[in-house]
């Protein structure tokens, strides 16, 4: 952070000088490529994709970044995904972006492609409020931004090394102007050559940058300038052989490099390129729609249908299970540290318990149910990136107990899996309420096979959620020395809990029927989703500040108000037409 301030406070100051700067920084490695390159070159206009290249093999140059080795593939996803918000940026391959951007800055100086999503933030600083992307010269025309820099960078005392309580909720403006600041920091290092950590050195001392005057490395800077000048004149028999000698050159560098090593590199570019999750949503999607299809179709062709669906969400679930194990090994860690990583697990609990329900049910809604869920969470995790980070980053300390990690974690979010699958049958079930007037007894015994389905799925979720918040009181007698402290986090995981143990209760004996309890069920979710989403997202207070983030509120309010509406709704269809009487085992 201070290193962004750094660039920030300097490049704003000097702006004139840094621009000139930033025009020779580009020739100057095509200018020492050229001294031992026989073969003349030619300046070609930057700024375009170079569509028919590949940069997998520049990909796996490893850096080091946030804490850990990884390839430049990563590095620069990571790097385009702050600054521009998104995952991708009008067509170019990420690693070909920062290339350019070190190569031909002088042209992105006017180029909009840092994010700004705020309106009051446009506001302070005179844009366009019906942008999202900006450049960094409009940036840099109000002063506001430098003399917030300046205030950042001021000492504020010695950071405290013991967990303490967060007392107060971030103000989002003020987030928004910090990442701001940031992105220009992390923009100006690229460029200048400060923001390349591919210089290896001893551990536990930080890798050295590009622009580092350090002997050591003296050979890895030349081909990087080797590399960057035939991606700026575009000669890309010199750029594929300066690649495949940059990465020996680093790799000889890396203490105890292995060829284990080498194998996670490979995987997380694997990862990151294959891009699973995107592939398991869109089966999901489509097998949705298939096992809805499986009760309206005839016959014959719906066995059909349902072997394809069957086919269908069995490679989804595949590809689901296989993007979740490459985080696993190139985290080497559970994948549930953040809000990204716990809303595609909660998306595979989804499945498993459908697929257990299914096995002993034999009902298509199972999987018509889970498979629409599915599609929900890794769609929302996908869409959402600057909210989500979908970075694999080392965990906080209070974090480093793999096994209570993995006992405690995994254990709660199983729960809200299970408790979101009762939410989707839930839905499934008030909307048989308005069909009521067409066959009465039919959709009378259709409901409590529905409500059947979402009991013992309600099942599964209280016994998990009661033993990871038991398993979470030991984490903390663990972590922070005391077992209960009625901190918020703590607090809604039994409110939740308590809430889904009435409903059963009140469903085992009868104080609910049919539609009392499937309202219930869909209702009680909220519960859940305090205890998931707003304890980090809205409230953002508390011991568990490590997964405190900010974003999303209004889509969330949306979706609890549909759901309150559509509960009322079907209460309205419900208790204007008349139910039969029909004997219902409990």
């Amino acid at each position: 952070m201070k290193k962004f301030l750094q660039a920030f406070a300097l490049s704003l100051t000097l702006l004139t000088a840094s621009v000139s700067f930033a025009q020779t920084s580009g020739q100057a490695p095509a200018q020492t490529a050229a001294q031992g390159n026989e073969r003349p070159v030619t300046p070609v206009e930057p700024g375009q994709p170079r569509k028919d290249w590949s940069f997998r093999d520049a990909g796996l140059i490893p850096v080091q970044s946030n804490g850990r080795i990884k390839p430049l593939d990563t590095f620069a996803r990571e790097i385009v995904l702050f600054e521009t918000g998104s995952r991708s940026f009008e067509g170019w391959d990420p690693v070909d972006l920062i290339f350019s951007w070190i190569t031909a800055p002088r042209e992105w100086e006017n180029h909009p492609f840092i994010q700004i999503s705020r309106l009051d933030v446009k506001r302070q600083l005179g844009l366009d409020e019906k942008r999202n992307k900006f450049s960094p010269k409009e940036i840099y025309a109000d002063s506001f931004l430098a003399q917030y820099a300046e205030g950042l960078g001021r000492p504020n005392g010695a950071t405290q090394s013991v967990p303490i309580a967060v007392t107060s909720k971030p103000d989002p403006r003020d987030q928004e102007l910090r990442r701001l600041v940031e992105r220009i920091g992390m923009y100006r290092g690229l460029i200048s050559g400060d923001g390349w950590p591919v210089i290896p050195t001893q551990a536990p001392a930080p890798w050295l940058n590009l622009n580092s005057s350090e002997f050591l490395g003296k050979f890895i800077r030349s081909q990087y300038a080797v590399m960057l000048t035939a991606h700026l004149t575009k000669n890309k028999e010199v750029f594929d052989q300066s690649v495949l000698t940059t990465r020996a050159a680093v790799e000889s560098e890396i203490p105890a490099f292995e060829n284990a090593t080498s194998r996670m590199l490979r995987y997380e570019v694997i990862y990151n390129r294959v891009n699973p999750f995107l592939i398991a949503w869109i089966c999901y999607l489509i097998a949705a729609l298939l096992w809805g299809a499986v009760r309206v179709v005839q016959s014959q062709r719906g066995s059909a249908v349902r072997k394809f669906a069957g086919s269908l969400t069995a490679f989804a679930l595949f590809m689901h299970i296989a993007g979740i194990t490459f985080r696993c090994l190139i985290a080497g860690r559970p994948p549930v540290t953040n809000m990204y990583e716990s809303i595609i697990w909660v998306s595979l609990g989804v499945m498993i318990f459908a697929t257990i329900l299914y096995l002993m049910h034999r009902q298509a809604v199972l999987f018509a149910v889970s498979c629409t869920l599915a599609t929900l969470g890794l769609v929302a995790a996908a869409a959402a990136p600057a909210m989500m980070d979908p970075g694999i980053h080392p965990l906080v300390p209070v974090l480093r107990s793999n096994y209570w990690l993995t006992i405690h974690v995994l254990t709660i979010t199983l729960g809200y899996a299970a408790f979101a699958l009762t939410l989707g049958i839930g839905n499934v079930t008030l909307f048989q309420f308005f069909k009521r007037d067409r066959d009465t007894l039919a959709a009378s015994a259709k409901i409590h096979g529905l409500n059947q389905l979402t009991y013992r799925a309600m099942q599964f979720g209280v016994v998990l959620l009661a033993a990871g918040t038991i398993l979470g009181g030991i984490w903390a007698d663990y972590s922070w020395g005391r077992f209960w402290g009625w901190d918020p986090k703590e607090v809604w995981a039994l409110i939740a809990l308590l809430g889904y143990l009435v409903v059963l209760h009140a469903r085992f004996t009868g104080w609910m029927r049919q539609f009392g309890f499937a309202a219930c069920t869909v209702v009680a979710f909220v519960l859940v989703v305090m205890a998931w989403y707003g304890v980090n997202f809205v409230l953002g207070v508390g011991l568990h500040s490590y997964g405190f983030a900010s974003g999303g509120y209004g889509w969330v309010l949306s979706f609890v108000l549909g759901q309150m509406a559509y509960v009322l709704a079907a209460a309205y269809a419900h208790f204007r037409i008349p139910s039969p009487t029909v004997a219902v085992p409990q």
